[in-house]
């Protein structure tokens, strides 16, 4: 089973965070993409790489039979991808080292976890539903 790993990697905080992530999902027998580990870095400046960039990710996400984000920090673009892996209809898995915090919209459509404890045995069954289906009110 293939992941989208998803999460700011900006500090040195937040890079060896998604190495320890990655780490665990491995550990779990996952597949797992990560742009941090797999793309160099782009000119920021240059709309050409960011276009690039953009597409390339989304691609991946598309590809990812789920996707694992990391909420650390709060990054945009992270909670934008949660957003369109739920809207492929993709299983997404919200993660937080530190305290946790409330969101209506990412609570109803991601499993929360807080810690690398809880990266366990839970998460690979919850990704292995099949089909995968969004909660209903």
């Amino acid at each position: 089973m293939r992941l989208f790993l998803s999460g700011p990697f900006f500090s040195d905080e937040e890079a060896e965070r998604i190495d320890r992530v990655k780490g665990a999902l491995e550990k779990l027998g996952f597949e797992v993409y990560s742009t941090s580990h797999r793309n160099p870095p782009i000119d920021l400046g240059s709309k050409a790489q960011k276009s690039r960039r953009f597409k390339l990710l989304c691609k991946e996400i598309e590809k990812s039979d789920g996707l694992f984000a990391v909420l650390d920090g709060k990054d945009p673009g992270t909670i934008w991808e949660m957003g369109y892996a739920s809207a492929l209809g993709k299983p997404v898995v919200a993660f937080t080292e530190g305290e946790p915090f409330f969101s209506l919209m990412l609570d109803g459509s991601a499993l929360w976890i807080n810690g690398f404890g809880k990266i366990d045995k839970k998460v690979k069954k919850f990704y292995e539903k099949k089909p995968f289906t969004r909660r209903q009110s």
